[in-house]
């Protein structure tokens, strides 16, 4: 049908379409940045309220186009195109909102939407007209199909990109497409309008509305009531929100006080940062403004605890703290995380551009020397920019923002980095990671190997390293590398390490029943020295397996004891009382003071691979070498090379005295049946010859 057309009236429809997408981009913004819980909430409100305007425009654009009627109106009809509306419009925002859209997703969803489109525009057609009296024009139908998608694929995409946009401040471009956005869906209604004809003895039968401007003018008044209401609604309940928040913490005022303030610092700490991002980010959403979350890690930090003691670290974190805050704006938020932690919240960004400026100003401000108790101290800070809406949700700011601050510190340090695509690129991989490291800790996809310790001088089989790896069901074995880091960023390493210590427990307890006696090396992470109650864990494991403590050690790499002194020390103690042996993993590979090993409750030093790989080539390695066996021994340690992998730096170490060694001279890490089977026959084949030899090992491990 393409009978009627009054123009003015296709204009009132195309400027009202076009004003409702305008603003209903801040719809899918609000869906789009909505904590997992709320979206599916505001999902189906949004899809209610706009279908219900969808359903009033198509209304609008028969006025305009062909308000011709029947004696009767079918109401199932009616509701039938009603619910198509809401369809439609639920589908292009649950794809809109989205955080990536890929082509073959639109082209599927816009065919979708084309169909429900066009349900739509049938079922109010024939809510006028007995279905008997209608039938297709076939080549106008499949136009109207394919013409259709495009533009229902134009529309999905529109809102994709216009979601992060700032549509409180209009733009001649995001005016211009949302324009071109209800010019399209007008025409999409003209070209449904042709596919539709209508008998003409039924059509004597009909008539034309009377007083169709009035009723225009109604339609018109109804999409913008229901624009109003959608768009007011949240407003209010967030107003209403706040009001009882505001009561529940005046109650709990001097508690909640406490709670989220750092003492050290007077800034907020986590739980009060937390809180203040949450708040800033309902402000950001209801006022449709940017804001952008820094993360600041201090560089060069470590040092000045080290050569000038905690008590001048903790008076430049004090420092670094005052001259944030006056170095931000007003409006803006900083808290301390923790240690040499800080994060900004910026707010009130209408453009990116706007970051830009305060940032630069937090990197210099830190830049300028610190002047301590008569201390001259430089210190710099690296820090990472991610900007809500644009980068993700609050569950994700943090993440992404802290993704930027590891790049801007891999560029140099002393710099800013915005978070970027190709970041997103390594923060998608890890938050996927993070996914799949929950279903492997849930499923148990981890497995042990051991790599075999060795006598140096006799090649006797003293014990074995447990090494941890995932066993991922698509992607193979992978090393612990690849998905510790992981791990420790996002909380799991407990919980992988916890598997560790119960698997190599059982391991032991396993060889035992059939007269192997294993001595097994676990290694422990950074992370397990924050339990106070790691030890009596362990011990308690060790006694659920009726094994030895001597059975156990349990290797704590250099790194981690430079940087946790006190907790370090403290953990030794535990271990001590337990009886339990302790090494100090990877010696050699950082600045360590050697003086420092005397004060140490530890019973072995294991040698960094990087002297052992140039023991026989480099006179220096092969010198630190011998220095460290030397003094190792002095204080009645262990002393283990790692990494051996030549018979020629075997007898190099024979030499020094070195006590024990692994590596792939020997044997590569191997499963628990092989070790068990290399210990049992090892020791057959050593009452038989009376020696252990390289050959018996790599046949033994092959």
């Amino acid at each position: 049908m393409t009978k009627g057309y009054d123009f003015w009236l296709i204009m009132l429809s195309v400027l009202m379409t076009s004003t409702t997408l305008f603003y209903s981009c801040n719809f899918i913004k609000r869906i789009y940045t909505a904590t997992s819980s709320d979206r599916p909430t505001l999902l189906t409100i949004y899809s209610v309220t706009i279908g219900c305007m969808l359903f009033c425009m198509d209304n609008l654009n028969w006025v305009a186009m062909n308000p011709i009627v029947g004696d009767t109106l079918s109401v199932p009809m009616i509701l039938g195109s009603l619910f198509a509306a809401i369809f439609a419009v639920f589908t292009v925002y649950a794809n809109a909102s989205e955080k990536r859209l890929p082509f073959s997703n639109l082209i599927n969803r816009g065919i979708v939407v084309n169909i429900a489109s066009y349900m739509m525009f049938y079922l109010s057609f024939a809510s006028r007209h007995s279905a008997n009296a209608m039938s297709f024009d076939v080549p106008n139908l499949f136009f109207a199909m394919f013409s259709g998608t495009i533009i229902s694929a134009f529309i999905i995409f529109y809102y994709f990109k216009m979601k992060a946009s700032a549509i409180i401040r209009p733009t001649v471009r995001n005016i211009i497409l949302s324009f071109a956005a209800g010019s399209s869906i007008a025409l999409l209604y003209a070209i449904f309008n042709t596919t539709v004809m209508v008998q003409k003895q039924i059509l004597a039968g009909t008539h034309t509305v009377d007083n169709r401007e009035i009723i225009a003018t109604l339609f018109s008044l109804s999409i913008a009531g229901l624009l109003a209401i959608t768009y007011y609604a949240p407003k209010y309940l967030e107003k209403i929100k706040q009001k009882l928040s505001t009561i529940h913490l005046f109650d709990n005022y001097y508690t909640d006080e406490i709670n989220t303030k750092d003492t050290l610092t007077q800034l907020a700490n986590r739980q009060g940062f937390e809180q203040h991002l949450d708040a800033a980010i309902k402000r950001s959403t209801r006022l449709g403004k940017t804001i952008a979350l820094a993360f600041i890690d201090l560089d060069h930090f470590k040092p000045v605890n080290d050569n000038f003691g905690h008590h001048v670290g903790d008076a430049v974190l004090v420092a670094v703290a005052q001259r944030l805050n006056k170095t931000v704006r007003a409006c803006d938020f900083v808290a301390r995380l923790g240690g040499d932690e800080f994060v900004a919240i910026i707010e009130d960004i209408a453009y990116d551009e706007d970051i830009t400026p305060i940032i630069g100003r937090v990197v210099n401000s830190i830049k300028e020397s610190f002047n301590i108790n008569q201390h001259h101290i430089d210190i710099s800070c690296s820090v990472g920019v991610a900007v809500y809406p644009g980068d993700g949700d609050i569950d994700k700011l943090m993440v992404c923002a802290d993704a930027a601050m590891y790049k801007a510190k891999e560029n140099g340090k002393n710099q800013f980095k915005f978070f970027d695509a190709e970041i997103e690129l390594a923060s998608d991989q890890m938050l996927d990671m993070q996914r799949d490291l929950r279903q492997a800790i849930n499923n148990k996809e981890f497995i042990l190997l051991f790599q075999p310790k060795v006598d140096c001088k006799t090649q006797k089989p003293i014990g074995a390293e447990a090494l941890v790896r995932w066993n991922h069901p698509t992607k193979g074995l992978i090393l612990p590398n690849e998905f510790l880091p992981v791990a420790e960023r996002f909380g799991l390493v407990n919980s992988i390490n916890d598997w560790v210590i119960e698997e190599a427990c059982r391991a032991v307890a396993r060889a035992k029943k059939i007269n192997v006696e294993l001595n097994i090396s676990i290694n422990l992470a950074r992370q397990q020295f924050r339990n106070p109650s790691l030890v009596q864990e362990i011990v308690q494991v060790i006694q659920r397996h009726d094994i030895s403590t001597s059975n156990l050690m349990f290797e704590i790499k250099e790194t981690t004891a430079i940087k946790n002194e006190t907790l370090f020390k403290a953990l030794l103690e535990d271990f001590k009382d337990a009886d339990i042996k302790v090494a100090l993993d990877d010696f050699g590979s950082h600045n360590f003071s050697l003086s420092y090993l005397q004060q140490l409750n530890i019973n072995e030093l294991k040698l960094d691979q990087q002297f052992i790989g140039e023991i026989n080539e480099n006179k220096a390695s092969y010198a630190l070498v011998d220095a460290v066996i030397r003094l190792a021994h002095a204080l009645d340690l262990n002393v283990v090379a790692e990494g051996v992998e030549t018979e020629a730096q075997h007898r190099a170490l024979a030499e020094l005295g070195c006590d024990q060694m692994q590596g792939y001279l020997f044997s590569k890490p191997i499963p628990e049946m092989k070790l068990v089977r290399l210990f049992k026959n090892l020791n057959v084949n050593y009452e038989m010859t009376g020696e252990f030899n390289v050959a018996d090992y790599q046949a033994e491990a092959a």
